[in-house]
């Protein structure tokens, strides 16, 4: 492995598959566990970046995270000390160590999988705002992840360099009267629209029912500002579209929750965020010769009518 030019750390930004068992012991004696071994993706969609470890400290089950950037491990740590255990997993320790880079230790916990029903959407949605009523913590380095036509050029030079014949087919959607309307208009809207601290990557995937039966929300290091309708992009049209009811449950329960309803979702920034979402989708699909993820963005595309 190689690291990340400037980070020092031992991943380089590729998904993790197997890593050495010396990288698990250096971290072991970096943190005082007595012993860690690699937790690996079910999946190869589920594969991440970062490494995750599992083993115990003090006589206590603990789990690792290693990140592939320095930044993203921050702003982990960060943004799980301001949400708190209430409704996440406990985060007990963090830093960075010579060579292998940012960590954080949390309490392991089993986690049990919310099933796609209207009661995980509704679940889904109390866990989003709580999110959203929390204060950004100020020294995170936070991206302005707010609706606009660069940040959407910065998605499609990606995907430019990834596949150049679905960038094509999006530039050509582009100049269709109808989305070039909206990329103008989500700008203009999104001046005035409040702003929260956003999970970033939020989806069922990122939820669960934890210790007692309470639900918790996890995984951070994307988190960002902006407003709330961006962290709807990726459950909207994959998750929620798939669970009858799950559109309206979420939506309630997201209302509900909050401290002051923001009224439903304006329907210009989340068309927005679904769009964004079907570039980020295709850019990563061929990254990683995903078909059926391909297909996922498509399908988010076909509907932006």
């Amino acid at each position: 492995m190689t690291a990340l030019p400037g980070k020092g750390g031992v991943l380089d930004g590729a998904l993790v598959d197997l890593v050495p068992q010396r990288v698990a012991d250096r971290m072991a004696a970096r943190i005082g566990a007595e012993h860690l071994v690699q937790v690996r993706a079910d999946s190869f969609k589920e594969r991440s970046a970062n490494a995750w470890f599992r083993g115990t400290a003090r006589r206590r089950e603990i789990f690792v995270k290693l990140y592939a950037r320095q930044d993203r491990a921050v702003v982990e740590r960060l943004v799980a000390r301001s949400l708190g255990p209430a409704c996440s997993t406990r985060l007990l320790d963090s830093g960075t160590a010579p060579d292998l880079g940012g960590y954080a230790v949390f309490d392991w916990e089993r986690l049990v999988p919310l099933p796609p029903t209207a009661d995980s959407a509704a679940a889904a949605g109390r866990l989003l705002a709580a999110v959203h009523e929390t204060a950004p913590p100020g020294a995170a380095p936070l991206q302005d992840q707010t609706p606009c036509e660069a940040h959407l050029e910065t998605q499609l030079s990606a995907l430019a360099a990834e596949a150049p014949d679905l960038y094509g087919l999006i530039r050509g959607r582009l100049a269709e009267p109808a989305l070039s309307t909206l990329v103008r208009e989500a700008g203009r809207r999104s001046v005035t629209a409040p702003r929260v601290l956003l999970h970033g990557d939020f989806s069922l995937r990122n939820v669960a029912r934890g210790a007692g039966g309470r639900e918790v929300v996890f995984d951070f290091e994307r988190a960002a500002l902006g407003p709330f309708e961006v962290d709807l992009q990726r459950l909207w049209d994959r998750e929620l579209a798939a669970i009858r009811g799950g559109r309206t449950a979420f939506t309630a329960a997201y209302r509900q929750e909050r401290d002051t309803d923001p009224g439903p979702p304006d329907p210009v920034l989340l068309d927005f965020a679904r769009l964004s979402c079907a570039v980020s989708t295709l850019t990563a699909a061929r990254r990683t010769d995903d078909p059926d993820f391909e297909a996922e963005g498509l399908t988010i595309l076909k509907v932006l009518r």
